[in-house]
């Protein structure tokens, strides 16, 4: 049994619409087909550029990628002297605020200190001193002028 003898070989040969009747007939005429072409080509080393509007959308988005972190950065590092001048101000405030009331304190000692109710009542008290009854007054004016003309 050949190939173009047995039912097989008509059945796969054939087209879907004829069906033989006698298995033995002469198999009809098969539409010739295409016949292959074989394109070569140069393979690996084929020219596999990049078409150019995917490559300015690639180095835009890069170029937007490289903004946004240069933004960021610049961000965090004007946060960072912002909070480093705030507290430098805050400190400053704190001790101006201590030498106000500092200032404040030592006002208020020296007025205490300084008043003439006080002194007389501490040179009285502890050292036993009294008013003096008469008071001199030295004039130095007349004298010097005089001991520069001699």
């Amino acid at each position: 049994m050949g190939y173009r003898t047995s039912n097989a070989a008509v059945a796969y040969d054939m087209q879907p619409s004829f069906v033989p009747e006698d298995p033995r007939a002469e198999s009809p005429r098969i539409d010739p087909r295409e016949r292959l072409r074989v394109v070569t080509g140069e393979g690996r080393q084929a020219d596999q550029a990049v078409s150019p509007a995917f490559t300015r959308v690639i180095k835009t988005f890069c170029v937007l990628i490289a903004l946004f972190f240069v933004v960021g950065a610049a961000r965090i590092a004007i946060a960072g002297v912002t909070a480093g001048t705030l507290n430098a101000n805050a400190d400053l405030s704190s001790s101006l605020e201590t030498g106000r009331d500092e200032s404040a304190s030592l006002e208020v000692m020296r007025s205490v200190y300084s008043s003439p109710t006080r002194i007389r009542d501490l040179a009285s008290s502890s050292m036993g001193l009294v008013d003096a009854d008469e008071t001199v007054t030295v004039d130095l004016s007349g004298t010097s002028a005089s001991a520069d003309a001699e």
